[in-house]
């Protein structure tokens, strides 16, 4: 009986949702679960959704800025949590720092406007020249306010999921280990060489769509260019 029984809970372990987009109506994923005891009954979808990106955030690897600074073990998803002041009391605008792990000399500032039953989302790095890049959402789109079960509160949570981390997390993820030097699986975060060199091999429609991404991939055009030149008159 005790073996059937340690193989059962075996078995619901191995089905515990990991990814906020992997939870279900029967069960969240305990980043999820964790991060909404910090709500209490006077929150609002807007609050159940911003409590939402800042667990996408943490899959992306940003996490808040934590408050211990004798704190050096690794972040990790049970632990998320809700900054006191995440939202102006006057305006209901939310505004949060965070940092990609591993890069904590960079900060990275999320703003989130409320509009109606609108969020507009602006997530950017606090560097030099930085870009900020925005999206908005539908907030009934994605949280049922009207569920009395917190495993029945979001829905749509995988295309959420996708659109967050595909428009914003990941671009912001890119150009903060672009700053700091660091690899990354990006094409931005390779080294410049590397990018001229692939650069030189595309196509001439290929390589200007990809100029016109972002004022860097237009630098490494201009040079991919000169090179492809002088390779022709060589």
């Amino acid at each position: 009986m005790y073996h059937v029984f340690a193989k059962r809970k075996k078995y619901s372990e191995m089905l515990e949702p990991i990814l906020a987009e992997d939870s279900t109506f029967m069960k969240l994923a305990p980043s999820l679960s964790g991060i909404l005891k910090y709500l209490d009954e006077h929150a609002t979808h807007h609050d159940y959704m911003v409590a939402l990106l800042i667990v996408l955030l943490a899959e992306s690897g940003f996490y808040l800025p934590s408050t211990d600074s004798d704190n050096l073990q690794r972040p990790n998803l049970r632990s998320l949590r809700i900054p006191k002041d995440w939202k102006s009391q006057e305006t209901g605008i939310y505004e949060m720092y965070f940092q990609l792990q591993n890069v904590q000399n960079i900060n990275c500032k999320l703003i989130v406007v409320p509009l109606g039953d609108v969020l507009v989302l602006n997530f950017f790095p606090l560097t030099q020249g930085k870009v900020t890049y925005t999206m908005s959402i539908r907030t009934l789109k994605y949280v049922n306010p009207y569920s009395s079960d917190l495993c029945g509160r979001y829905i749509h949570l995988k295309a959420m999921s996708h659109r967050f981390k595909n428009e914003l997390s990941t671009p912001v993820r890119s150009d903060v280990l672009y700053e700091a030097k660091v690899m990354g699986p990006s094409l931005q975060a390779l080294p410049t060489e590397l990018k001229i060199k692939i650069f030189v091999m595309l196509d001439f429609y290929s390589l200007i769509r990809i100029a016109r991404c972002n004022s860097h991939f237009y630098e490494v055009y201009k040079q991919a260019r000169v090179r492809r030149l002088k390779t022709k008159s060589g």
